[in-house]
């Protein structure tokens, strides 16, 4: 569960396509510098192909984005 909604015109099916767009740019231009992490953006991708039965839910109302992934 992440706190605020998908950023601008961001949905569901363009995230599930490998769009991104950053919801904190300036946090996201220094953290491209400071971690050794070299995947942005990429990190819905890998967990579709880890889990195929993912859902996503992009709550406009109480401003929350929710993954669920369900257990086996």
């Amino acid at each position: 569960m992440s706190p605020g909604k998908l950023p601008n015109s961001l949905t569901i099916e363009n995230i599930c396509n490998g769009i991104s767009i950053a919801r904190n740019p300036v946090l996201q231009s220094l953290a491209e510098y400071i971690l050794s992490y070299k995947g942005l953006g990429t990190g819905v991708g890998r967990a579709i192909a880890a889990y195929p039965n993912i859902t996503f839910l992009n709550d406009v109302d109480t401003e929350q984005f929710k993954v669920i992934i369900p257990r086996p």
